[in-house]
């Protein structure tokens, strides 16, 4: 290879360079690195920094899904900056979410079927002593109508008038 010997020369090798060919992708691969390299020294010098550095580096690498959408070189500085004080944390909450019983699906497939099972209680006959008596009064001046739809109607509006309320489907469904 030659090399320019006069500045003119330099000039002119330069000018053939196309610098927008190589500027992109030299910055992609260098802005990993700058943003580590200014994490790290922000995280040396503020203690807020260092406070977060730390966060990160906590929660980043657990195995549960706690994600901070933290760019990977930030974790990476933070965890280079901290790994010293971070490292027995790290195994004191692995050593916890190994002791940790977690039941298996076929357990809590079992607990709610069992659940499922217990038996449904009918709100209207467990109602209070003054809704069983406006429901019986109501029925018993309901029983003078002619067809159904008017006796649902009847009870409905006797049950609203004493202030307690009932839907048509459970009158039609539980009383007729």
């Amino acid at each position: 290879m030659k090399f320019p010997k006069s500045e003119k020369d330099f000039e002119e090798l330069m000018k053939g360079i196309k610098w927008n060919r190589i500027i992109p992708p030299l910055v992609s691969v260098l802005q990993p690195v700058i943003i580590f390299s200014l994490w790290l020294g922000f995280a040396k010098m503020d203690k807020r920094a260092d406070a977060v550095a730390k966060l990160i580096a906590i929660a980043e690498p657990l195995p549960f899904e706690i994600d901070l959408n933290v760019p990977q070189p930030v974790v990476l500085a933070s965890l280079y900056h901290s790994v010293d004080e971070v490292i027995p944390v790290l195994e004191d909450i692995l050593t916890y979410l190994q002791d940790l019983e977690v039941p298996s699906a076929d357990k809590i497939i079992d607990d709610i079927k069992t659940d499922l099972k217990e038996t449904y209680v009918d709100p209207v006959t467990e109602a209070s002593h003054d809704f069983q008596t406006a429901l019986k009064e109501c029925m018993h001046s309901a029983r003078r109508v002619p067809t159904l739809t008017l006796k649902l109607l009847a009870i409905q509006t006797c049950m609203v008038a004493k202030g307690f309320s009932l839907t048509t489907d459970y009158i039609k469904d539980k009383l007729f």
